[in-house]
């Protein structure tokens, strides 16, 4: 009987490099992340169209092109789809409120009525944020990632005020900043919930209400550092 003996490997049978598959990896990686953000983009996209409920794991594969199995390798169900694309929008936010005014304040007031105001805009201009953020069905994933971002937003804040302001000390004023945004979106979900956006009217009850909320803690003038700036110029 035979007996049969393991292929005897030659020498001139190349052998798979270690490299050539090290250099794959960068592009495995960049399909990846282009196929992510097309995923991102479908549950945007979806939401801009459809209630949070009225959508799925497979509709948005298809909106994306992706297959249907593949879809699970990034999201293993629809809530961490909806994570990511509010990650994506709370990124933006978070970048929106570092902006300075197109106007040099003069008053706290009118500083933290711009920045009131430009946030709705944002909202309104964006659908599935609203859908996201303001509507009854927000998830408890969704939400945590909507209060962190609420102190990322009044971290940005403080620095606003500190950039345009000579600040008095405020004990604990980034967490008095994040509660003046809860604020504000308490009284835009009860505007979205009646009108499926954010109302005029709904934008001015919420700069009186965060203004009146912070004189609580502020005095009614504080110094603008243009004018501290100027002050010491001309001291020269």
């Amino acid at each position: 009987m035979s007996k049969r003996h393991a292929p005897i490997a030659r020498d001139d049978e190349p052998s798979p490099a270690p490299e050539a598959s090290a250099a794959k990896a960068p592009l495995r990686r960049r399909r990846g992340q282009l196929r992510l953000r097309a995923l991102i983009d479908a549950t945007n996209a979806l939401l801009d169209e459809h209630d949070v409920s009225e959508v799925g794991l497979y509709q948005i594969a298809e909106r994306a092109g992706v297959p249907p199995a593949s879809i699970y390798h990034f999201f293993p169900n629809k809530e961490a789809a909806l994570v990511a694309l509010a990650e994506d929008y709370l990124d933006r936010l978070v970048a929106r409120s570092r902006e300075s005014p197109p106007f040099t304040p003069t008053r706290w007031q009118d500083l933290i009525a711009w920045r009131v105001r430009m946030l709705a805009e944002f909202y309104n201009a964006h659908k599935p944020l609203m859908r996201l953020f303001l509507a009854a069905s927000i998830s408890a994933e969704v939400r945590q990632r909507d209060m962190a971002s609420t102190v990322a937003v009044s971290r940005t804040r403080a620095e606003l005020f500190d950039r345009h302001f000579v600040m008095p000390p405020v004990r604990d004023w980034t967490a008095k900043l994040a509660t003046s945004v809860a604020i504000a979106d308490g009284i835009w979900a009860l505007s979205y919930s009646q009108n499926g956006r954010v109302t005029d009217e709904a934008i001015r009850e919420a700069v009186l209400a965060v203004t009146a909320y912070l004189r609580c803690y502020l005095p009614e003038y504080i110094e603008p550092r243009a004018a501290q700036v100027n002050e010491d110029i001309s001291s020269f």
